[in-house]
């Protein structure tokens, strides 16, 4: 196997740690894959920890032992929280999204991948500190017959 080049190692260390937010990922593992050495490694991490900090991309965390490594743990910035928060506000006011019956139209922003990114990084930033058990969905829904209105609640784990 050939040696692989400083600029591919981070470009590919930085898309292998951003798909797998939370995942511990050994150095041996690294080392390995671009037949580097674990101080060759260390020093591409600083610079992607370095870069993910300037843009509050994220926390590159590093656990320290026979069984560390390292993980990156998603954030948002202060400043792109409310921008992103500011936009949907907008989009959410939109007239034509208003429904029957006081639905709001959502479809069209929960199907956007991007969307989706910037909600889970928000929802990821609030609870950071946090020791997170467990995820749960709610979904509820009201209906109305005629002789009384009724709620249902769905949750899943």
């Amino acid at each position: 196997m050939t040696k692989v080049r400083r600029s591919d190692r981070l470009i590919d260390m930085t898309r292998y740690l951003l798909e797998r937010p939370h995942t511990l990922v050994p150095l041996t593992y690294f080392s390995k894959r671009y037949d580097s050495a674990k101080s060759s490694i260390s020093e591409d991490l600083a610079i992607v920890r370095r870069v993910f900090a300037n843009r509050q991309t994220g926390i590159l965390e590093t656990v320290p032992g026979a069984a560390g490594g390292v993980r990156f743990i998603p954030t948002i910035g202060e400043e792109e929280a409310e921008a992103f928060i500011t936009e949907m506000s907008h989009r959410l006011s939109e007239t034509d999204r208003l429904l029957p019956g006081g639905y709001v139209y959502l479809s069209d922003l929960l199907g956007t991948p991007d969307v989706l990114r910037q909600i889970g990084r928000l929802i990821a930033t609030q609870y950071l500190d946090a020791k997170v058990d467990a995820v749960m969905t709610v979904a509820t829904k009201a209906f109305q017959s005629r002789k009384a209105s009724v709620s249902t609640s769905t949750c899943r784990s």
